[in-house]
């Protein structure tokens, strides 16, 4: 059961008011990196591609499914850390909820999911991976948030997650074997 895990950022994503954050797409650039993924050559070997069900995290590595002609499973419980209606807060009240999340995992507010519920949901679904299949090189797209937690964790860094948030780029990847760390994602 020894898969290796490769855990992506989904890309650049294109803000809109106006849908919910789970259905938002790619910006141009976002487009751009995506297609940079599958071609930069350094997942040609990957086996299975697993996404998140949201929109901005497939959308990442479709053309890299494409490319290797490759199904992309969609995994619910992969997803975002659940913050309904954020798309409407301001900037500031989006940050400042963040940061309150990652000082204390147990926070809400605006209905938004704790940061230990999400970690907790986060890894059982790679559990669950991991228990299905045997000796693959998977590649996992999915968010920030929930990545940034899952990092941490395993790395005993979860004092310090505001800070590898920030540091976590679009596109950035990282890899996990045995659950353990091998290439951190920041």
């Amino acid at each position: 059961m020894e898969n290796e895990l490769i855990f992506i950022r989904h890309a650049k994503t294109k803000k809109d008011k106006d849908i919910p954050i789970e259905d938002w797409v790619l910006t141009e650039e976002g487009e751009k990196q995506a297609e940079e993924i599958a071609n930069s050559g350094e997942f040609d070997d990957v086996e299975i591609l697993i996404s998140s069900n949201e929109n901005k995290s497939y959308l990442t590595i479709k053309p890299l499914a494409d490319k290797l002609n490759l199904e992309v499973i969609k995994v619910k419980d992969l997803g975002e850390i659940k913050r309904p209606d954020s798309e409407r807060l301001t900037t500031e009240e989006y940050e400042k909820v963040k940061k309150m999340i990652f000082k204390d995992l147990n926070f809400t507010k605006y209905g938004w999911e704790t940061a230990n519920n999400a970690l907790n949901r986060f890894k059982n679904a790679v559990d669950e991976i991991n228990q299905k299949y045997e000796n693959k090189k998977i590649l996992i797209c999915s968010h920030g948030t929930v990545m940034t937690l899952y990092f941490a964790y395993l790395l005993n860094k979860l004092n310090d997650l505001m800070n590898r948030w920030k540091s976590l780029e679009f596109g950035s990847h990282g890899i996990v074997k045995n659950n353990k760390v091998v290439e951190d994602i920041v």
